[in-house]
């Protein structure tokens, strides 16, 4: 379904942009031309319907076009963090039944450690350049035409294609899985709200393994004829790494400018730099139509200044990984302030009670979303999915209210994650890894107020009995165990947590 609609595009505009990178611009037909080959070469080592790739990259070409590959073979496509730490990766993939892993050179050993130890078959395959015990990318773009498809195209679209991974309060991440027809849903639903055209040009600066990243970028531009523009990574002697947002803003601005940029998704950590660009740094924006925020709440301040600085108003999106975007705000300026605007097209959603019962105009309550583009549920949990799915609906967690107009606001979470840096964190998983450590006998995990925007992640440890923790060992234990990004900041050491008289923790005590 989503390979065919790129086919068709294709044939549309064959010669138009579809991706701009810091390597090369390629064109719709050549595009196409890759996925197809690719997809012949996945097929190749094995891969066929309903087998799991596991994609390990940051935004890149390579990404995109093992994407499409994966919805042509009917696979299932998982996109995982980059940055993160063995344990991390090895949970992923080994929970997914990952049959291939598509990475760099950058995170190939780490990969390959993760393959020797799993007591099953997995490709590793390389994006840029060839490594012992793996299969280079571009090896794999094979012409040979493979037999189409025979089964039902309808039935295949139903099934589960898109892997992703949702944090809570249960600890590990929960699975969702997504099919191509909910995707399909999804980006027609923005297309149709956001009027999303073949001349639009979308700058793709947040993660595309991220449900964000993937919807409001790869699939709004790619599905329509757009042109994805992607940011390029960070080298220092030509070796890629990773740096703060803020060692970007020049070359995001000269992207925006020198591409013609029609549409910005972001966080607002990435506003609330961009919105702090020295005044006498040139910097024409006159392209963007429209500049958007998801992944959590856009604080009035940013929103103000980024306005006052390039003469553009910031929306705001709400969405979910379970159901994709769900919500964005159009309206003019004008608007009451703090709303993530009215539900996309065919999207509709309610605000209910703790009895369950619909709640009228200007209540709060739990925001319950009804859509196509939802998920069936977690994988193998079928006593959460009873709490969280009911008659086609998902149960978000999310408290909010609707106005007269029907615009949604968010007025607080049932959930306990943490945004630092434009990345959600859930500190219940961080909790689990400290309570690993010997000498730890209980840890909770909050956000404290950040220095720009955001927060910093703060651990608070009690020590066993007649042990001792040092601040080093801890993060030096955590960095072995987590991406850099949940490392906790400050480590806070006491004798006992605070708790309330039926024994629940007081996070708020530990702010």
């Amino acid at each position: 379904m989503l390979e065919q609609n790129l086919v068709k595009i294709a044939q549309k505009y064959p010669e138009k942009t579809a991706i701009v990178d810091d390597r090369s611009n390629i064109t719709y037909q050549e595009l196409q031309d890759l996925v197809r080959g690719f997809s012949n070469g996945l097929r190749s080592l094995g891969v066929r319907r309903a087998d799991c790739i596991a994609v390990v990259l940051p935004n890149c070409t390579e990404f995109v076009i093992s994407f499409y590959a994966a919805a042509k073979l009917n696979a299932v496509f998982l996109p995982l963090n980059h940055l993160f730490k063995e344990e991390e990766l090895g949970y992923y993939i080994n929970d997914s039944d990952a049959k291939v892993v598509i990475t760099d050179t950058t995170r190939a050993e780490l990969c390959q450690q993760i393959i020797s130890k799993s007591e099953r078959k997995i490709e590793l395959i390389t994006v840029d350049a060839a490594v012992p015990s793996s299969t280079y990318f571009y090896d794999l773009i094979l012409p040979e035409e493979t037999a189409a498809e025979t089964e039902d195209e309808i039935a295949l679209a139903q099934e589960n294609f898109l892997y992703q991974y949702s944090s809570g309060s249960t600890g590990r991440p929960k699975r969702v899985g997504r099919t191509q027809q909910n995707l399909y849903h999804e980006v027609n639903n923005f297309t149709q709200t956001a009027n999303i055209t073949e001349s639009d040009k979308i700058l793709c600066l947040v993660p595309m393994y991220h449900a964000h990243g993937l919807g409001n970028c790869l699939l709004a531009s790619l599905h329509n004829g757009a042109t994805l523009v992607i940011l390029e990574q960070f080298r220092q002697n030509g070796t890629p790494m990773e740096v703060p947002f803020i060692f970007r803003r020049l070359r995001v601005l000269e992207l925006i400018e020198q591409e013609q940029i029609t549409i910005l998704p972001a966080v607002p950590y990435i506003f609330n730099t961009l919105a702090e660009t020295p005044r006498d740094t040139q910097a024409d924006l006159t392209s963007l139509r429209l500049c958007f925020s998801a992944g959590n709440f856009l604080p009035q301040d940013t929103f103000e200044r980024f306005r006052a600085r390039f003469g553009i108003g910031v929306k705001q999106l709400y969405g979910c990984t379970e159901a994709g975007s769900v919500t964005i705000d159009l309206d003019e300026a004008d608007k009451p302030y703090g709303s993530v605007g009215r539900p996309m097209q065919n999207v509709e959603i309610k605000i209910i009670s703790d009895r369950g019962t619909q709640l009228p105009v200007g209540e709060v309550g739990e925001i319950v979303i009804k859509s196509k583009t939802l998920t069936s549920g977690y994988h193998n949990m079928p006593e959460l999915n009873q709490k969280a799915f009911a008659n086609g609906s998902y149960f978000t967690g999310d408290l909010g209210k609707i106005d007269q107009s029907g615009r949604l606001y968010i007025t607080g979470r049932k959930k306990i994650l943490i945004d630092t840096g434009g990345r959600k964190v859930d500190p219940i998983e961080i909790e689990d890894v400290l309570l690993t450590h010997p000498n730890i006998k209980e840890a909770v995990v909050v956000g404290v107020k950040g220095f720009f925007a955001g927060e910093i992640i703060k651990a608070v440890i009690v020590p066993q009995e007649s042990q001792t923790c040092e601040e080093r060992e801890i993060s030096d234990y955590c960095k072995a165990r987590l991406a850099e990004f949940k490392v906790p900041r400050i480590i806070e050491f006491r004798d006992e947590i605070p708790k309330s008289p039926l024994g629940k923790v007081l996070r708020k005590a530990l702010v």
